[in-house]
């Protein structure tokens, strides 16, 4: 804000204002995918000595090109192209030698530094271009986690798996503000430092306007489609994966790491914030005894469950929209299908019996049915779990890796 000028000086406030997000300001302008695969075509015809002609370029950069190819290979090293990604690792320094252009690699950047994140509860710093992806890791680990997610994440999860991790990154957050000014939320002088991100975060977590900024980051930043078709090629083996030392091509384009993700062992708010969601959510208890239901929230159910009118203990918990299961219960003449239901509620309820209000919190998280609750349930003993704060972030972190594990292998298809 100018406070006062003259002809030789200028003199300024502080601005309780922050600009818009930046779009590619101090990025180079996004190469297309098609572009980059055309940049790989080129790598790997070179490799392969297969002389390039009429190629619409001068022969000095050409020859450059050619040098830099001759250059991997003579040292030893394979050669990045569109059928073939290299990942480059040295200490804590990896890079993703992938031709696929600005945005399909930062969707691969995201998700790959997300689960990293997620199974090495450190912060995974993040860069990428249009032909490699740079990841700063907190320390050694196996080198195949990075091929396994590609080779696992189901093309068809991935937009499910994005929106699910990027709730964990500080780049939904600053968007989150912008679009919230823009729908008036939030009054333009608004300083968010007076209550902080995170705090915001929190507010408007499942509203429009965190699905608008969720939407507005996935759409203007990354490329959905051509990352699921290059997910779909390596996963059916027409891209290769190689593993190799950090190379000359790798070593072009390495830069100073940013973007660090939100690991989700540190974030303790990340965990509240799931808490607070699972609290919330809306069930229905069966008894299995008498078939009786009733409507309740989680952080309402009692501590030791018993039906109102036949006084049973074994009681089951649905999701709200899932309460029209309880009537197998009663069903006389039920299909194969049907009759794997009424086994699942009969285990849903043993584990409600067994860990009280704690089973509650595990059969809530997305996409986690009874037998993956018992597998997370089963790490923990009831009476030292609901004591010990430190177990009970241990639990939520559990929870946390199951909804982003199905997110990643099953997305809304199933829970098992």
């Amino acid at each position: 804000m100018i406070v006062k000028r003259d002809e030789k000086e200028i003199l300024v406030s502080q601005s309780k204002e922050i600009g818009t997000v930046p779009s590619w300001i101090g990025e180079d302008i996004p190469i297309p995918f098609e572009i980059a695969t055309e940049v790989g075509k080129l790598r790997r015809l070179a490799s392969a000595e297969t002389k390039i002609k009429n190629y619409p370029c001068d022969k000095k950069t050409l020859n450059k090109f050619l040098q830099q190819i001759d250059n991997q290979k003579r040292q030893g090293f394979v050669v990045p192209g569109d059928k073939t990604i290299t990942i480059d690792i040295e200490d804590k320094a990896v890079v993703i030698n992938a031709c696929f252009g600005t945005r399909v690699n930062e969707t691969l950047g995201r998700l790959i530094s997300a689960l990293l994140a997620q199974s090495l509860g450190e912060s995974v710093g993040i860069n990428s271009d249009a032909y490699r992806i740079n990841l700063e890791l907190p320390g050694r680990f196996p080198v195949d986690r990075i091929k396994d997610i590609l080779l696992q994440t189901k093309p068809e999860s991935l937009e499910y798996l994005l929106q699910t991790i990027l709730r964990n990154s500080t780049y939904i957050r600053w968007q989150l503000i912008h679009v919230a000014r823009k729908f008036g939320a939030i009054s333009k002088d608004f300083d968010y430092k007076s209550v902080g991100v995170r705090k915001l975060f929190t507010l408007f977590e499942n509203t429009l306007i965190f699905d608008e900024a969720l939407d507005k980051l996935i759409w203007e930043r990354m490329d959905i489609e051509n990352t699921q078709q290059v997910l779909k090629k390596i996963q059916d083996g027409e891209i290769d994966i190689h593993i190799q030392r950090l190379s000359p091509i790798a070593l072009a384009g390495f830069e100073t790491m940013r973007g660090l993700m939100v690991p989700q062992r540190a974030d303790r708010s990340i965990l509240m914030a799931l808490k607070k969601r699972l609290d919330d959510a809306a069930i229905t208890l069966v008894c299995t005894n008498c078939n009786h239901t009733w409507n309740t929230i989680v952080r309402r159910a009692d501590a030791k469950l018993k039906c109102s009118h036949c006084g049973a203990i074994k009681i089951a918990v649905l999701h709200r929209y899932n309460r029209n299961l309880a009537k197998l219960l009663t069903k006389k003449e039920r299909t194969n299908e049907e009759n794997r239901e009424v086994r699942r509620l009969h285990k849903n309820a043993s584990l409600v019996l067994t860990y009280g209000k704690i089973a509650l919190l595990a059969l809530m998280g997305r996409g986690i049915g009874p037998d993956t609750a018992a597998r997370i349930l089963g790490r923990y003993n009831r009476i030292e779990l609901e004591k010990s704060e430190e177990l009970q972030i241990k639990f939520l972190r559990d929870i946390l890796k199951a909804e982003l594990n199905y997110a990643r292998t099953r997305g809304f298809w199933e829970n098992t």
